[in-house]
């Protein structure tokens, strides 16, 4: 008895924070919970809404597992095409992914890549660019990781100086060095504060190519206050 008055808590608390969660609508989604198990189905409109649900059911004190069951059925059914065309420019704007080497096709929701990256990090950030695509309904992902994909160290080198010179977190790029061997990209110099340093390494860790960021740039403004106080 005392269990099923906990599930049914548990199960009241996970629609509770559903209905008051104003990122889904959670109409067509259904809570089953048995020994701490909480099972999601029913269909949502978007990808997005899938993954709020089981973040919204895992907050619930008392769940020890959450079986995401929800099914995609877009509210907007849009033209393949279109779907295809959203993704390529997603993966082309995404300084994370070298979309060279990825093919994208769509039928019926479903998206497709293939091709090849150069590293693991790539083909997760390629998935998630094309699951937040409007109308996407599932993801094939058939990318693969191949070395010889690796972009080359200049044109690394080039592209985390761009995302440096525009990344309006720090505030005088300048003073970062960035030099990569074979993927691994080394941060040198200094700058302001502690968040510039981790911005500048967020910079360098979200470029098409990089295997590994080695941070060894120093702050200077925080030094500077604690050795004032």
């Amino acid at each position: 008895m005392a269990d099923s008055l906990s599930e049914e808590r548990i199960e009241a608390e996970i629609l509770d924070v559903l209905e008051h969660d104003s990122r889904l609508n959670p109409e067509g989604i259904s809570v089953r919970v048995h020994r701490g198990v909480v099972t999601l189905s029913g269909t949502v409109g978007r990808h997005v809404d899938r993954m709020v649900a089981a973040e919204d059911a895992w907050r619930i004190k008392g769940v020890a597992e959450v079986r995401n069951e929800l099914q995609v059925k877009p509210d907007l059914v849009r033209p393949a095409e279109d779907i295809a065309a959203d993704v390529a420019r997603a993966l082309a704007s995404d300084p994370r992914v070298d979309d060279r080497g990825v093919v994208v096709n769509v039928a019926e929701g479903i998206v497709r890549l293939s091709g090849t990256v150069s590293s693991e990090g790539e083909r997760r950030a390629a998935e998630e660019d094309a699951w937040r695509t409007e109308g996407v309904v599932e993801v094939s992902n058939e990318l693969t990781v191949s070395p010889d994909r690796r972009r080359s160290d200049r044109e690394i080198e080039q592209d985390v100086r761009e995302a440096l010179d525009s990344d309006a977190r720090i505030s005088d790029p300048t003073t970062i060095q960035a030099r990569s061997v074979a993927g691994t990209v080394r941060l040198q110099g200094s700058v302001a504060t502690v968040d510039e340093r981790q911005a500048a390494e967020q910079d360098a860790w979200y470029t098409a190519g990089v295997v590994y960021v080695e941070n060894m740039l120093t702050v200077t403004r925080e030094r500077r206050s604690h050795a004032a106080a």
